[in-house]
């Protein structure tokens, strides 16, 4: 029997562009004739999920978040990273409000204050990246796309464990030939950690004589073998992918009455900010006012 209380579920309320509008997805997004996903507010599980620190730690509650609030993503661990960004801030505008208390600083007269952004304004202006990043190096091509969601979260588990181990040795008092080889150890796992995570935006090598290598263990090889430079290269082009979906830079009106200046500064959408009330970060703002 059909729940007649179905047309009181939640729905979708608002609709995003994916920076990536999904090119690199396996499993393509179902999307409007505009090339958008719908969002819908988060649910009483998903707020609960987001509580537990074991699951926000391996990563669980953000992919079962983003399958929750946009079910036109198919598979939540493919997704991009700036496609997932867009994501998460579009469901905490639906679940909250669409005012994003952030802190900044007037260059002017150096005084700190909190400042709204209007959410819905920063989700229109999505930048989008359809097309690979090519790089040249040493006659080869490269062609990089965004990192995955799931690459960037085994990532980050894998180095926030390997930190807590590293942070240990350093306090024990025992520094004994063990213990140097632990460490040893752990900081050559860190740098392979690194150079898997570049791998999994490299889409393509191009050699010279036209051979495109595709491999991943491939291309894992010869980042192990490249020199300093090239990994630098190519790590400088991974980052500025992975953060270049959302529009970074705001103009403010000093809070200070006393200096009322106009500034333009930086804000990164954090998402581990991404699912605070804006009542509660109104504490902080009178705070800083007071």
């Amino acid at each position: 029997m059909e729940n007649p209380l179905q047309g009181y579920y939640r729905h979708k309320d608002l609709y995003v562009k994916l920076p990536t509008l999904g090119k690199w997805l396996k499993n393509k997004p179902n999307l409007t004739d505009d090339g958008e996903v719908g969002v819908r507010p988060m649910s009483m599980k998903d707020e609960l999920l987001l509580s537990i620190p074991d699951a926000l730690y391996n990563g669980q509650a953000i992919f079962e978040l983003i399958q929750s609030v946009c079910p036109d993503i198919v598979d939540p661990y493919e997704l991009s990273l700036p496609d997932a960004d867009v994501i998460l801030l579009a469901s905490r505008a639906s679940s909250y409000d669409k005012r994003f208390p952030v802190e900044a600083k007037c260059p002017h007269c150096e005084k700190a204050g909190m400042y709204d952004i209007d959410l819905q304004i920063v989700l229109g202006k999505v930048h989008l990246i359809t097309e690979q990043t090519e790089i040249e190096i040493d006659d080869l091509i490269i062609e990089l796309r965004p990192n995955t969601l799931a690459a960037v979260n085994a990532n980050n588990i894998k180095a926030s464990e390997l930190a807590r181990m590293l942070g240990s040795m350093r306090e024990s008092e025992d520094i004994n030939e063990t213990l140097q080889q632990q460490y040893s150890e752990n900081m050559a796992q860190i740098a392979a950690a690194n150079i898997v995570l570049i791998a999994d935006a490299i889409v393509q090598v191009t050699m010279p004589d036209g051979t495109q290598v595709t491999e991943p263990q491939h291309i894992i090889d010869w980042l192990t073998n490249s020199n300093r430079k090239t990994v630098d290269a190519l790590q400088r082009a991974q980052t500025l992918m992975n953060v270049n979906g959302l529009p970074k830079n705001f103009d403010f009106t000093c809070a200070n009455e006393e200096c009322g200046e106009t500034f333009n500064t930086s804000v990164e959408f954090n998402p581990s900010f991404f699912f605070t009330d804006s009542s509660k970060l109104e504490q902080m703002q009178s705070k800083l006012i007071n």
